[in-house]
């Protein structure tokens, strides 16, 4: 085991913790599937508005690999195929049924993992619909079956603003975690590096090599955790995957049937205390009841994610394929008369210009969603370093995406990151740059050509 401290970082102080216990809510009212969460996908539908399904049965196909199917979450009838720009699907909606009929798998014990071959593991994820929960680095894409990736990075130390704690979803699935490692273990010839936060009661598990990581946000990224043990190079593969979602594909694995439910957080300044907690829920299932009890305020925005990253849903949304936390807060559209004169006592910033911060004030913060002030030109400050633990110079590397030179943009090292990990240096510019946006295009345009 190693035990890696990140010095760089910073952990923003933001109302609306948690709690770590665990509701069950079941809402069987609606279900959907959303095929536009899935980037770089081309979808074939395979169902219609008015169709049957069971659970488990093939709602659409990647066009690039016919191999990688898309099920559905519950038994029931299609309502509804919603229809984006350019025809794209971007939601299908299923109304469920009293009974329930499921479509069954081949189910393996354990132990029975090793005896089968990385194209029988891999069969078996594209053929159930979980092998997209595995991503591919560089471009943190759905990882390509065909791919021999040197290392498996599991996350399991999310340090971002309230993220679904690991350590109280694992209780009592401790089997299917094990047996999910032991499936990704099949897919590499090299480590199963397991990521935990330095604290946590996670233990070790058989099939992987486990590594510790303690220090302020975003020591709990997987880029951190990939540069720290294995740093990858231009011409190298990593596939990386969600610590809850390892139990899915286990509980895939061991019962020969799709995971039935998923663990959330609910979390933010905008969801009412006794609201704030984990919840165990439908996979696929609407959380519009939950939110109309839970929410609180006049307008607020609802993030799949977390305050740094994520995207916004609207407050009817069902659980989707990715993602383990709801944020929520309040939409702020107040106007504050030569504010930037002010002290700042009431004002929370990152940096030493409002006497909030000068004088230290250690409570959670009510954030809103105000950029307090318009875009600016940008200017080398290197405040966006100040907090980046990976040996990255923002300020030159988001100048070289803007430029649209994929040469400098390479030789900078942004194949080794992913837009997320400038989401800090978004929220500490003061030039209220969207960092993360350029980054992100500045890699699909590497992708696009190949490099």
């Amino acid at each position: 085991m190693a035990n890696f401290k990140i010095n760089k970082g910073f952990d923003i102080k933001v109302l609306g913790k948690p709690k770590a216990n665990i509701e069950d809510y079941s809402n069987q009212q609606l279900f959907a599937v959303y095929p536009s969460e899935f980037e770089g996908l081309k979808p074939r539908l395979k169902v219609k508005a008015g169709d049957s399904v069971k659970r488990g049965d093939v709602l659409f196909e990647n066009k690039k690999n016919v191999k990688m199917l898309f099920r559905s979450p519950c038994c029931g009838t299609v309502t509804a195929v919603n229809l984006g720009a350019r025809r794209f699907p971007v939601e299908i909606l299923i109304e469920p049924e009293a009974q329930e009929e499921s479509v069954a798998f081949t189910a393996y014990a354990r132990d029975s993992i090793g005896q089968l071959s990385r194209e029988q593991v891999v069969d078996h994820l594209l053929n159930a619909g979980l092998w997209p929960l595995i991503k591919q680095r560089p471009f943190n894409k759905i990882a390509d079956p065909e791919a021999a990736p040197k290392a498996v990075f599991i996350n399991a130390a999310g340090s971002a603003p309230f993220q679904a704690d690991f350590s109280a979803v694992l209780k009592g699935d401790e089997e299917a975690f094990q047996t999910g490692i032991n499936a990704l273990a099949k897919l590499t010839e090299g480590k199963v590096h397991l990521c935990k936060s330095a604290g946590s009661d996670i233990p070790d598990f058989g099939n992987s090599e486990s590594h510790t990581f303690s220090g302020k946000h975003p020591s709990g990224n997987t880029s951190v955790h990939i540069n720290r043990i294995s740093p990858i190079l231009p011409q190298d593969t990593v596939y990386t995957i969600a610590a809850q979602d390892v139990i899915l594909i286990g509980k895939l694995l061991n019962t020969g049937e799709l995971p039935r439910t998923k663990v959330v957080a609910l979390g933010g300044p905008a969801v009412k205390e006794e609201f704030r907690k984990h919840y165990r829920v439908p996979v696929g299932s609407s959380l519009k009841p939950l939110f109309e009890k839970a929410l609180e305020g006049e307008e607020v925005r609802v993030i799949q994610g977390n305050v740094l990253w994520g995207d916004i849903v609207k407050s009817d949304t069902c659980i989707r394929y990715y993602g383990s936390e709801f944020f929520v807060l309040e939409e702020d559209r107040s106007r504050h008369l030569m504010g930037w004169t002010m002290p700042g006592l009431f004002q929370y910033s990152s940096h030493r210009v409002n006497l909030s911060s000068v004088i230290g004030l250690a409570h959670d913060w009510k954030l809103g969603t105000s950029l307090h002030g318009s875009r600016r030109a940008m200017v080398v400050t290197g405040w966006m370093d100040k907090y980046q633990p990976l040996n990255i110079m923002t300020d030159f590397l988001v100048r070289a995406a803007l430029a649209h030179d994929t040469d400098e943009m390479i030789q900078l090292g942004i194949l080794e990151t992913d837009p997320e990990d400038f989401a800090l240096a978004a929220f500490v510019d003061p030039h209220k740059t969207d960092v993360c946006a350029i980054i992100k295009r500045g890699l699909e345009e590497i992708e696009e050509e190949g490099i």
